[in-house]
């Protein structure tokens, strides 16, 4: 029997991370894995220790600070358990360069966007393996019919201020600043690129940049990746309550957005990931932003599909080969943001076409985006 123990050392994007540890959990007992977990919730961290010395066929957590848990010698924690290490992180790897430096003996990563995974391999030689997975959603106990869905179009995610953030970057040393505007420019002007790219354009345009140390100053550019994905955010809500699109919006600190009080807007408090589903449930339409992930996916649109509410995305890669537009889902054009709400008003004004995209994305989703179908997945990874 194949075992594996699953960490929990931290709790934030309302337990999203919680909620994936604990189905991939679930569906790996179900495929006749031994399960073990570490709850940080449940005990204190030094307890970690009864695990030194033990074996499994995988250690993993989602987006870990294990990697830098050292023992009082100075030897990594990780290297005296018996087996390999699994960080699963759901956001670019620059967020994670303290973690992914870290040079264990058995360090491997899954990643959600298939750029991550290239540049994972480039810059962390250490790292033996990095694969690619999709992240999914859950069916909600009770799906109701299009028709009688009180949410037209769905947004959930937290609101970030972009003057704070321009804000800051304003603040940092002058020479920093100046590359960070710099790569928001060249990103706005080309929004096929991802920040990597974007800042191996820079380095023959600056001085600052030295080659050999790229991922560190990937790192150090964090606020050109924080500052576009709130500007694109603030300008998707802006763009639909502008024209009158009837938005309900699940999230924190967005009354602090001005002008956020639209007639056609719905507010609400953030609620945890879980009951996300059952907002979807009552849906017409879930809209999505992709995270500045231009090979990958975001669990939010097959979460929708799997409760018959019609996905609404920018495009991917990686979305364009899974899907196709018009038919499971809808992509709109980030660059042309202004032609979005001509297409929601057109949507939701025809419901027999939001019932048939809503049940085709429903199939596709229950054939190749349940957790069945990712602890598959998964177990096909951890014990390649």
């Amino acid at each position: 029997m194949k075992k594996i123990l699953i960490c929990e050392l931290k709790s934030v994007c309302y337990n999203s991370y919680l909620y994936f540890a604990d189905k991939l959990g679930e569906q790996l007992k179900r495929n006749g894995w031994e399960v073990f977990y570490f709850r940080a919730s449940e005990e204190p961290l030094e307890a970690l220790e009864r695990f030194v010395e033990t074996s499994f066929d995988a250690v993993l957590e989602f987006n870990s600070d294990l990697p830098k848990i050292k023992m009082d010698d100075g030897s990594y924690f990780l290297d005296h358990i018996h087996a390999p290490f699994y960080d699963v992180i759901l956001d670019h790897p620059l967020y994670h360069h303290d973690m992914l430096k870290q040079n264990l003996s058995d360090f491997h990563v899954i990643c959600l966007d298939e750029n991550h995974r290239e540049y994972i391999l480039e810059n962390y030689p250490h790292i033996q393996s990095a694969d690619v997975v999709a992240m999914t959603g859950e069916e909600a106990p009770f799906i109701l019919p299009t028709k009688d869905r009180s949410i037209e179009v769905l947004f959930c995610g937290t609101y970030t201020s972009p003057t704070d953030v321009w804000d800051a970057i304003e603040n940092c040393p002058p020479f920093l600043s100046s590359d960070i505007k710099r790569l928001i420019e060249i990103m706005l002007a080309d929004s096929s690129l991802p920040l990597e790219q974007a800042v191996k354009k820079l380095i023959p345009e600056t001085d600052s940049l030295i080659a050999e140390n790229f991922p560190l100053h990937m790192q150090a550019y964090f606020l050109a990746d924080t500052y576009l994905r709130a500007y694109l955010r603030e300008k998707l809500i802006r763009t639909l309550t502008d024209a009158g699109i009837p938005l309900t919006v699940y999230g924190s600190e967005w009354e602090k957005m001005p002008g956020i009080d639209a007639k056609c807007l719905s507010l609400h408090a953030d609620v945890p990931f879980s009951d996300t589903f059952r907002l979807m449930a009552n849906a017409r339409i879930t809209l999505n932003i992709m995270p500045l992930f231009k090979r990958g996916s975001h669990d939010r649109i097959p979460a929708a599909m799997l409760n018959k509410s019609v996905s609404v995305t920018d495009k991917s890669h990686m979305l364009e080969r899974q899907y196709t537009d018009k038919k499971e889902l809808l992509f709109y054009n980030r660059d042309k943001m202004e032609l979005l709400p001509e297409l929601l008003f057109t949507l939701l004004s025809d419901v027999p076409r939001l019932e048939a995209i809503a049940e085709a994305g429903y199939e596709h989703a229950k054939k190749n985006a349940t957790w069945e179908v990712l602890g598959q997945r998964f177990a096909e990874i951890l014990c390649s």
